[in-house]
């Protein structure tokens, strides 16, 4: 028989041989496999052990007991403040009118914003999941010479927990700044908290939201 029909019908016989195996074993693994593998819906799910040490956000995620349960993981405290951030700049833009905004905006957000976003972070780690959900941001900057940029407040009780200011303020021969503060709870927002100020110049600025 010439060598290459041979090695055909050699493979044909493997082939053959390793299908009908392959079945046998199929049909051993499912008479042995759980319910929930064969269709079950009651079964529970299987769960996967994991190395710890695999995976660098594990303690952020899983915490290591039930007594150090984490309400809100990493993720989402950073868009929150992210948005807290953004919030916080257009509530200036608007606050700040046209023609202050167009002098100072770039170094609020540069100067100003990176400095709330710590005191953010800070004032809100400790917030159960139940008091994040009553956190809400005011709405309404104050105009004229009011101080108000926006306050950080929990809905249910009506108290404030930051409250996001400017003051403007004339030293003697320096001409005119803006000083960016916050007041907080944590000192019942008796205590004038400075984030830093904001050259404007030696003239006069109009009103807010002029």
């Amino acid at each position: 028989m010439p060598l290459m029909k041979r090695g055909l019908l050699i493979s044909s016989a493997l082939l053959t041989l390793s299908f009908f195996a392959s079945n046998e074993y199929m049909k051993d693994v499912q008479a042995q496999a759980p319910a929930k593998l064969q269709g079950d819906s009651s079964e529970k799910p299987l769960i996967y052990k994991v190395n710890e040490d695999s995976y660098d956000l594990f303690h952020a995620v899983l915490p290591s007991s039930t007594e150090q349960y984490i309400h809100r993981h990493v993720s989402s405290v950073d868009v929150y403040t992210d948005y807290v951030l953004h919030y916080a700049f257009e509530q200036g833009k608007i606050k700040f009118g046209p023609t202050i905004s167009s002098k100072i905006s770039t170094s609020f957000e540069e100067e100003i914003l990176p400095r709330l976003k710590q005191v953010v972070t800070e004032t809100t780690a400790g917030l159960t999941s139940e008091e994040w959900k009553q956190i809400k941001l005011s709405t309404h900057p104050a105009s004229g010479l009011g101080e108000k940029i926006f306050h950080l407040y929990n809905e249910e009780s009506g108290n404030d927990l930051i409250r996001f200011h400017v003051r403007r303020d004339q030293p003697p021969k320096q001409g005119y700044w803006f000083n960016f503060h916050y007041h907080t709870y944590v000192d019942n927002y008796e205590k004038h908290h400075n984030l830093g100020s904001i050259y404007w110049g030696k003239d006069m600025p109009p009103r807010w939201m002029a």
